[in-house]
Protein backbone atom coordinates (compact mmCIF):
# COMPACT_ATOMS: atom_id res chain seq x y z
CA UNK A 1 0.00 0.00 0.00
CA UNK A 2 2.81 2.40 0.87
CA UNK A 3 4.04 2.71 -2.71
CA UNK A 4 0.67 4.15 -3.79
CA UNK A 5 1.08 7.19 -1.53
CA UNK A 6 2.76 10.47 -2.41
CA UNK A 7 6.00 11.18 -0.58
CA UNK A 8 4.26 13.46 1.92
CA UNK A 9 1.53 10.90 2.55
CA UNK A 10 4.13 8.19 3.12
CA UNK A 11 5.96 10.32 5.66
CA UNK A 12 2.72 11.04 7.51
CA UNK A 13 1.65 7.37 7.37
CA UNK A 14 4.94 6.02 8.77
CA UNK A 15 5.14 8.79 11.38
CA UNK A 16 1.59 7.94 12.58
CA UNK A 17 2.26 4.18 12.69
CA UNK A 18 5.42 4.76 14.73
CA UNK A 19 3.55 7.22 16.97
CA UNK A 20 5.98 10.07 16.29
CA UNK A 21 4.47 13.55 16.41
CA UNK A 22 5.37 16.32 13.98
CA UNK A 23 7.46 18.18 16.55
CA UNK A 24 9.67 15.12 17.15
CA UNK A 25 10.15 14.40 13.45
CA UNK A 26 10.80 18.00 12.46
CA UNK A 27 13.32 18.66 15.26
CA UNK A 28 16.79 19.32 13.79
CA UNK A 29 15.51 19.02 10.21
CA UNK A 30 12.91 21.70 9.48
CA UNK A 31 10.11 23.70 11.08
CA UNK A 32 6.84 22.03 12.07
CA UNK A 33 4.93 24.17 9.57
CA UNK A 34 7.33 23.13 6.80
CA UNK A 35 6.84 19.44 7.68
CA UNK A 36 3.07 19.94 7.69
CA UNK A 37 3.25 21.43 4.19
CA UNK A 38 5.30 18.43 3.00
CA UNK A 39 2.82 15.95 4.43
CA UNK A 40 -0.12 17.78 2.85
CA UNK A 41 1.56 18.02 -0.55
CA UNK A 42 1.78 21.82 -0.49
CA UNK A 43 5.55 21.82 -1.03
CA UNK A 44 8.10 19.33 -2.28
CA UNK A 45 11.19 18.92 -0.05
CA UNK A 46 14.79 19.28 -1.16
CA UNK A 47 16.84 16.11 -1.56
CA UNK A 48 18.65 16.85 1.73
CA UNK A 49 15.48 17.27 3.82
CA UNK A 50 13.87 14.25 2.15
CA UNK A 51 16.81 12.02 3.06
CA UNK A 52 16.92 13.32 6.65
CA UNK A 53 13.21 12.56 7.14
CA UNK A 54 13.60 9.06 5.66
CA UNK A 55 16.60 8.33 7.86
CA UNK A 56 14.90 9.59 11.05
CA UNK A 57 11.82 7.49 10.36
CA UNK A 58 13.95 4.44 9.61
CA UNK A 59 12.41 3.91 6.20
CA UNK A 60 14.46 1.51 4.10
CA UNK A 61 11.77 0.36 1.71
CA UNK A 62 13.09 1.17 -1.80
CA UNK A 63 9.54 1.66 -3.03
CA UNK A 64 9.50 5.08 -1.37
CA UNK A 65 12.54 6.28 -3.29
CA UNK A 66 11.15 4.79 -6.49
CA UNK A 67 7.77 6.47 -6.02
CA UNK A 68 9.46 9.75 -5.24
CA UNK A 69 11.61 9.47 -8.37
CA UNK A 70 8.65 8.49 -10.54
CA UNK A 71 6.78 11.58 -9.45
CA UNK A 72 9.78 13.85 -10.02
CA UNK A 73 10.37 12.48 -13.52
CA UNK A 74 6.73 13.08 -14.37
CA UNK A 75 6.99 16.60 -12.97
CA UNK A 76 10.19 17.12 -15.00
CA UNK A 77 8.41 16.14 -18.21
CA UNK A 78 5.35 18.27 -17.43
CA UNK A 79 7.57 21.34 -17.02
CA UNK A 80 9.10 20.59 -20.42
CA UNK A 81 5.68 20.03 -22.00
CA UNK A 82 4.56 23.44 -20.74
CA UNK A 83 7.82 25.11 -21.86
CA UNK A 84 8.72 25.98 -18.25
CA UNK A 85 12.43 25.48 -18.81
CA UNK A 86 13.63 27.14 -15.61
CA UNK A 87 11.69 24.76 -13.35
CA UNK A 88 12.61 21.84 -15.61
CA UNK A 89 16.27 22.72 -15.14
CA UNK A 90 15.88 22.84 -11.35
CA UNK A 91 14.26 19.40 -11.26
CA UNK A 92 16.82 18.00 -13.72
CA UNK A 93 19.69 19.01 -11.42
CA UNK A 94 17.96 17.26 -8.50
CA UNK A 95 17.33 14.11 -10.54
CA UNK A 96 20.98 13.84 -11.58
CA UNK A 97 21.85 12.83 -8.02
CA UNK A 98 19.07 10.28 -7.61
CA UNK A 99 19.86 6.62 -7.01
CA UNK A 100 17.34 5.23 -9.50
CA UNK A 101 16.32 1.69 -10.24
CA UNK A 102 17.34 0.59 -13.76
CA UNK A 103 13.78 1.15 -15.04
CA UNK A 104 13.54 4.68 -13.62
CA UNK A 105 17.03 5.54 -14.84
CA UNK A 106 16.02 4.58 -18.37
CA UNK A 107 12.86 6.68 -18.11
CA UNK A 108 14.84 9.66 -16.87
CA UNK A 109 17.28 9.30 -19.77
CA UNK A 110 14.44 9.25 -22.32
CA UNK A 111 12.80 12.38 -20.88
CA UNK A 112 16.21 14.06 -20.70
CA UNK A 113 16.33 14.03 -24.52
CA UNK A 114 13.49 16.59 -24.54
CA UNK A 115 15.43 18.66 -22.00
CA UNK A 116 18.63 18.73 -24.04
CA UNK A 117 16.68 19.64 -27.19
CA UNK A 118 14.96 22.55 -25.42
CA UNK A 119 18.34 23.73 -24.14
CA UNK A 120 19.86 23.23 -27.62
CA UNK A 121 22.59 21.06 -26.08
CA UNK A 122 22.74 18.66 -29.00
CA UNK A 123 26.30 17.41 -28.36
CA UNK A 124 25.01 15.47 -25.37
CA UNK A 125 22.50 13.47 -27.36
CA UNK A 126 24.01 11.02 -29.91
CA UNK A 127 25.70 8.89 -27.25
CA UNK A 128 22.63 9.00 -24.97
CA UNK A 129 20.29 8.07 -27.82
CA UNK A 130 22.54 5.20 -28.89
CA UNK A 131 22.62 3.78 -25.37
CA UNK A 132 18.80 3.85 -25.19
CA UNK A 133 18.53 2.17 -28.60
CA UNK A 134 20.47 -0.77 -27.14
CA UNK A 135 17.53 -1.27 -24.74
CA UNK A 136 14.78 -0.44 -27.27
CA UNK A 137 13.32 -3.96 -27.27
CA UNK A 138 12.92 -3.83 -23.49
CA UNK A 139 11.14 -0.46 -23.45
CA UNK A 140 7.49 -0.69 -22.36
CA UNK A 141 5.12 0.70 -24.99
CA UNK A 142 4.51 3.99 -23.14
CA UNK A 143 8.21 4.70 -22.73
CA UNK A 144 8.82 3.69 -26.35
CA UNK A 145 6.23 6.30 -27.33
CA UNK A 146 8.12 9.03 -25.46
CA UNK A 147 11.44 7.85 -26.88
CA UNK A 148 10.17 8.06 -30.46
CA UNK A 149 8.59 11.45 -29.80
CA UNK A 150 11.86 12.72 -28.29
CA UNK A 151 13.73 11.52 -31.38
CA UNK A 152 11.21 13.35 -33.57
CA UNK A 153 12.00 16.57 -31.71
CA UNK A 154 15.75 15.96 -31.82
CA UNK A 155 15.88 15.32 -35.55
CA UNK A 156 13.51 18.23 -36.27
CA UNK A 157 15.77 20.66 -34.43
CA UNK A 158 18.91 19.25 -36.04
CA UNK A 159 17.45 19.73 -39.54
CA UNK A 160 16.99 16.03 -40.34
CA UNK A 161 13.45 16.23 -41.61
CA UNK A 162 12.92 12.69 -42.92
CA UNK A 163 14.09 11.12 -39.67
CA UNK A 164 12.01 13.56 -37.67
CA UNK A 165 8.83 12.70 -39.56
CA UNK A 166 9.58 8.96 -39.31
CA UNK A 167 9.81 8.98 -35.52
CA UNK A 168 6.79 11.25 -35.08
CA UNK A 169 4.83 8.79 -37.24
CA UNK A 170 5.95 5.94 -34.98
CA UNK A 171 4.78 7.94 -31.94
CA UNK A 172 1.40 8.61 -33.55
CA UNK A 173 1.00 4.88 -34.25
CA UNK A 174 1.34 4.15 -30.50
CA UNK A 175 -1.16 6.75 -29.26
CA UNK A 176 -4.11 4.35 -29.08
CA UNK A 177 -2.23 1.61 -27.19
CA UNK A 178 -2.37 3.32 -23.78
CA UNK A 179 -3.96 6.34 -22.14
CA UNK A 180 -2.45 9.76 -22.78
CA UNK A 181 -3.92 13.06 -21.62
CA UNK A 182 -5.25 15.44 -24.26
CA UNK A 183 -2.45 17.98 -23.80
CA UNK A 184 0.12 15.32 -24.59
CA UNK A 185 -1.73 14.21 -27.71
CA UNK A 186 -2.14 17.79 -28.95
CA UNK A 187 1.55 18.47 -28.40
CA UNK A 188 2.48 15.40 -30.44
CA UNK A 189 0.07 16.26 -33.27
CA UNK A 190 1.38 19.84 -33.47
CA UNK A 191 5.01 18.64 -33.55
CA UNK A 192 4.12 16.08 -36.22
CA UNK A 193 2.49 18.89 -38.23
CA UNK A 194 5.64 21.02 -38.05
CA UNK A 195 7.77 18.16 -39.32
CA UNK A 196 5.31 17.43 -42.14
CA UNK A 197 5.20 21.12 -43.16
CA UNK A 198 8.98 21.24 -43.40
CA UNK A 199 8.90 18.34 -45.87
CA UNK A 200 5.98 19.88 -47.83
CA UNK A 201 3.63 17.08 -46.82
CA UNK A 202 0.77 19.51 -46.58
CA UNK A 203 -2.11 17.02 -46.26
CA UNK A 204 -0.53 15.49 -43.14
CA UNK A 205 0.25 18.91 -41.73
CA UNK A 206 -3.28 20.23 -42.22
CA UNK A 207 -4.92 17.11 -40.76
CA UNK A 208 -2.86 16.89 -37.58
CA UNK A 209 -2.56 20.62 -36.98
CA UNK A 210 -6.35 20.86 -37.15
CA UNK A 211 -6.66 17.97 -34.67
CA UNK A 212 -4.18 19.70 -32.34
CA UNK A 213 -6.11 22.97 -32.65
CA UNK A 214 -9.39 21.30 -31.69
CA UNK A 215 -7.81 19.85 -28.53
CA UNK A 216 -6.18 23.16 -27.57
CA UNK A 217 -9.54 24.87 -28.04
CA UNK A 218 -11.19 22.35 -25.70
CA UNK A 219 -8.42 22.92 -23.13
CA UNK A 220 -8.68 26.70 -23.63
CA UNK A 221 -4.93 26.95 -24.27
CA UNK A 222 -5.19 30.05 -26.42
CA UNK A 223 -1.49 30.62 -27.09
CA UNK A 224 -1.22 27.15 -28.55
CA UNK A 225 -4.37 27.87 -30.59
CA UNK A 226 -2.61 30.91 -32.06
CA UNK A 227 0.42 28.77 -32.95
CA UNK A 228 -1.85 26.31 -34.76
CA UNK A 229 -3.65 29.05 -36.71
CA UNK A 230 -0.28 30.46 -37.82
CA UNK A 231 0.95 27.05 -38.99
CA UNK A 232 -2.34 26.43 -40.80
CA UNK A 233 -1.97 29.85 -42.46
CA UNK A 234 1.57 29.10 -43.59
CA UNK A 235 0.56 25.67 -44.91
CA UNK A 236 -2.49 26.94 -46.81
CA UNK A 237 -0.33 29.69 -48.29
CA UNK A 238 2.26 27.18 -49.50
CA UNK A 239 -0.57 25.01 -50.82
CA UNK A 240 -1.89 27.96 -52.84
CA UNK A 241 -5.12 28.21 -50.85
CA UNK A 242 -4.71 31.94 -50.36
CA UNK A 243 -8.22 32.70 -49.14
CA UNK A 244 -7.98 30.16 -46.32
CA UNK A 245 -4.44 31.32 -45.50
CA UNK A 246 -5.69 34.90 -45.03
CA UNK A 247 -8.53 33.63 -42.86
CA UNK A 248 -6.17 31.66 -40.61
CA UNK A 249 -3.78 34.61 -40.23
CA UNK A 250 -6.65 36.97 -39.38
CA UNK A 251 -7.93 34.54 -36.74
CA UNK A 252 -4.44 34.19 -35.30
CA UNK A 253 -3.97 37.97 -35.25
CA UNK A 254 -7.31 38.59 -33.55
CA UNK A 255 -6.73 35.90 -30.91
CA UNK A 256 -3.13 36.98 -30.23
CA UNK A 257 -4.39 40.52 -29.68
CA UNK A 258 -7.08 39.35 -27.26
CA UNK A 259 -4.63 37.43 -25.07
CA UNK A 260 -1.74 39.90 -25.49
CA UNK A 261 0.52 37.29 -27.09
CA UNK A 262 3.24 39.83 -27.86
CA UNK A 263 5.95 37.35 -28.84
CA UNK A 264 4.10 36.37 -32.01
CA UNK A 265 1.82 39.32 -32.77
CA UNK A 266 4.25 41.23 -35.01
CA UNK A 267 5.25 38.02 -36.80
CA UNK A 268 1.62 37.33 -37.69
CA UNK A 269 1.16 40.89 -38.93
CA UNK A 270 4.25 40.55 -41.09
CA UNK A 271 3.12 37.21 -42.53
CA UNK A 272 -0.32 38.60 -43.29
CA UNK A 273 1.21 41.69 -44.91
CA UNK A 274 3.40 39.49 -47.09
CA UNK A 275 0.39 37.41 -48.09
CA UNK A 276 -1.60 40.52 -49.02
CA UNK A 277 1.31 41.50 -51.26
CA UNK A 278 1.31 38.08 -52.93
CA UNK A 279 -2.43 38.17 -53.73
CA UNK A 280 -2.23 41.74 -55.05
CA UNK A 281 -3.87 43.58 -52.14
CA UNK A 282 -0.98 46.02 -52.00
CA UNK A 283 -2.76 48.76 -50.05
CA UNK A 284 -3.60 46.35 -47.23
CA UNK A 285 0.00 45.12 -47.19
CA UNK A 286 1.32 48.69 -46.99
CA UNK A 287 -1.08 49.54 -44.16
CA UNK A 288 0.02 46.52 -42.14
CA UNK A 289 3.75 47.15 -42.62
CA UNK A 290 3.28 50.80 -41.66
CA UNK A 291 1.44 49.70 -38.49
CA UNK A 292 4.39 47.47 -37.60
CA UNK A 293 6.90 50.28 -38.18
CA UNK A 294 4.84 52.60 -36.00
CA UNK A 295 5.83 50.33 -33.09
CA UNK A 296 9.52 50.88 -33.72
CA UNK A 297 10.41 50.73 -30.02
CA UNK A 298 9.01 47.17 -29.84
CA UNK A 299 10.89 45.84 -32.87
CA UNK A 300 14.02 43.77 -32.81
CA UNK A 301 16.65 45.01 -35.31
CA UNK A 302 15.91 42.00 -37.56
CA UNK A 303 12.14 42.62 -37.67
CA UNK A 304 12.75 46.35 -38.16
CA UNK A 305 14.97 45.80 -41.20
CA UNK A 306 12.76 43.03 -42.59
CA UNK A 307 9.63 45.20 -42.33
CA UNK A 308 11.31 48.18 -44.01
CA UNK A 309 12.37 45.95 -46.91
CA UNK A 310 8.86 44.49 -47.20
CA UNK A 311 7.33 47.97 -47.26
CA UNK A 312 9.84 49.10 -49.92
CA UNK A 313 8.69 46.23 -52.14
CA UNK A 314 5.02 47.15 -51.79
CA UNK A 315 5.60 50.88 -52.29
CA UNK A 316 7.53 50.12 -55.47
CA UNK A 317 4.50 48.22 -56.79
CA UNK A 318 2.43 51.42 -56.30
CA UNK A 319 5.13 53.53 -57.98
CA UNK A 320 5.60 55.43 -54.73
CA UNK A 321 9.30 55.57 -55.46
CA UNK A 322 10.16 58.64 -53.39
CA UNK A 323 9.01 57.09 -50.11
CA UNK A 324 10.50 53.75 -51.12
CA UNK A 325 13.90 55.37 -51.75
CA UNK A 326 13.81 57.10 -48.36
CA UNK A 327 13.14 53.76 -46.70
CA UNK A 328 16.00 52.13 -48.62
CA UNK A 329 18.35 54.74 -47.19
CA UNK A 330 16.95 54.10 -43.70
CA UNK A 331 17.52 50.39 -44.28
CA UNK A 332 21.19 51.04 -45.13
CA UNK A 333 21.54 53.11 -41.94
CA UNK A 334 20.18 50.23 -39.84
CA UNK A 335 22.53 47.75 -41.53
CA UNK A 336 25.49 49.99 -40.65
CA UNK A 337 24.22 50.10 -37.07
CA UNK A 338 23.66 46.31 -37.03
CA UNK A 339 26.35 44.80 -39.30
CA UNK A 340 25.33 41.24 -38.33
CA UNK A 341 22.19 41.79 -40.44
CA UNK A 342 24.07 42.86 -43.55
CA UNK A 343 23.87 39.47 -45.20
CA UNK A 344 21.52 38.99 -47.07
CA UNK A 345 19.50 42.19 -46.46
CA UNK A 346 22.21 44.40 -47.94
CA UNK A 347 21.89 42.78 -51.35
CA UNK A 348 18.13 43.29 -51.50
CA UNK A 349 18.37 46.91 -50.38
CA UNK A 350 21.13 47.45 -52.94
CA UNK A 351 18.90 45.90 -55.62
CA UNK A 352 16.11 48.39 -54.87
CA UNK A 353 18.60 51.25 -54.59
CA UNK A 354 19.78 50.60 -58.16
CA UNK A 355 16.23 49.84 -59.37
CA UNK A 356 14.83 53.09 -58.03
CA UNK A 357 17.70 55.02 -59.66
CA UNK A 358 17.08 53.22 -63.00
CA UNK A 359 20.62 51.84 -63.04
CA UNK A 360 19.70 48.68 -64.90
CA UNK A 361 23.12 47.78 -66.25
CA UNK A 362 24.56 47.74 -62.73
CA UNK A 363 21.45 45.90 -61.60
CA UNK A 364 21.98 43.12 -64.15
CA UNK A 365 25.58 42.65 -63.03
CA UNK A 366 24.54 42.50 -59.39
CA UNK A 367 21.68 40.11 -60.11
CA UNK A 368 23.66 37.10 -61.24
CA UNK A 369 26.93 37.76 -59.48
CA UNK A 370 25.44 38.07 -55.99
CA UNK A 371 21.65 38.36 -55.66
CA UNK A 372 20.66 35.05 -57.29
CA UNK A 373 23.28 32.86 -55.55
CA UNK A 374 22.59 34.40 -52.14
CA UNK A 375 18.79 34.41 -52.29
CA UNK A 376 18.71 30.90 -53.76
CA UNK A 377 20.71 29.77 -50.74
CA UNK A 378 18.14 31.48 -48.51
CA UNK A 379 15.30 29.98 -50.62
CA UNK A 380 13.79 33.43 -51.21
CA UNK A 381 12.36 32.36 -54.56
CA UNK A 382 9.38 34.72 -54.52
CA UNK A 383 11.68 37.75 -54.19
CA UNK A 384 13.90 36.40 -56.98
CA UNK A 385 10.85 35.92 -59.21
CA UNK A 386 9.86 39.56 -58.73
CA UNK A 387 13.39 40.85 -59.29
CA UNK A 388 13.65 38.95 -62.59
CA UNK A 389 10.23 40.27 -63.57
CA UNK A 390 11.39 43.87 -62.99
CA UNK A 391 14.35 43.31 -65.29
CA UNK A 392 12.17 41.55 -67.87
CA UNK A 393 9.71 44.47 -67.91
CA UNK A 394 12.58 46.93 -68.30
CA UNK A 395 14.16 45.16 -71.27
CA UNK A 396 10.76 44.59 -72.88
CA UNK A 397 10.01 48.33 -72.67
CA UNK A 398 13.42 49.01 -74.25
CA UNK A 399 12.67 46.63 -77.14
CA UNK A 400 15.35 44.18 -76.03
CA UNK A 401 13.06 41.17 -76.36
CA UNK A 402 15.72 38.47 -76.11
CA UNK A 403 16.88 39.78 -72.72
CA UNK A 404 13.27 40.27 -71.64
CA UNK A 405 12.36 36.67 -72.53
CA UNK A 406 15.33 35.39 -70.54
CA UNK A 407 14.29 37.24 -67.38
CA UNK A 408 10.62 36.35 -67.77
CA UNK A 409 11.65 32.67 -67.97
CA UNK A 410 13.75 33.04 -64.83
CA UNK A 411 10.82 34.75 -63.11
CA UNK A 412 8.48 31.83 -63.88
CA UNK A 413 11.08 29.31 -62.74
CA UNK A 414 11.61 31.01 -59.37
CA UNK A 415 7.86 31.53 -58.91
CA UNK A 416 7.26 27.80 -59.36
CA UNK A 417 9.93 27.05 -56.73
CA UNK A 418 8.32 29.49 -54.32
CA UNK A 419 5.03 27.53 -54.07
CA UNK A 420 3.26 30.88 -54.51
CA UNK A 421 2.03 30.52 -58.05
CA UNK A 422 -1.33 32.15 -58.64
Amino acid sequence: MLEKFTFGQQIKYVRTIKKINQNELAKGICSISYLSKIENGVIYPSEEIKNLLIKKLGIEDSTLNNEFGEREIKEFYNFLLNKDIQNAENVYKELLHKDFSDALKLKFEVISIFYFVEKKQFKELPQLIQSIFLNEAQLPSELRYFFYKALGYYYYHTQKGEKSLYFFEKSVSLVTIFTLNNLEIADLYYAYSLAAARLKKYAICLKYCQLALEIYQELYLLKRCVDCHVLLGITHRRNNNMEEAVSQYKTALDLAGQINYKDIFLTIQHNLGFLYGVIGETDKAIDLFQVILSKEDQLTPYVHVQTILSLVKELHKKNNNKEAFQLVQKGFELLIKHPDLKNPFYLEFNFYYLLLLDQYEELQKLMFSKVVPELEKEKKYYSLSNYCLFLGDHYYAKGKYKNAAKYFAYSREFLNKSNLTK
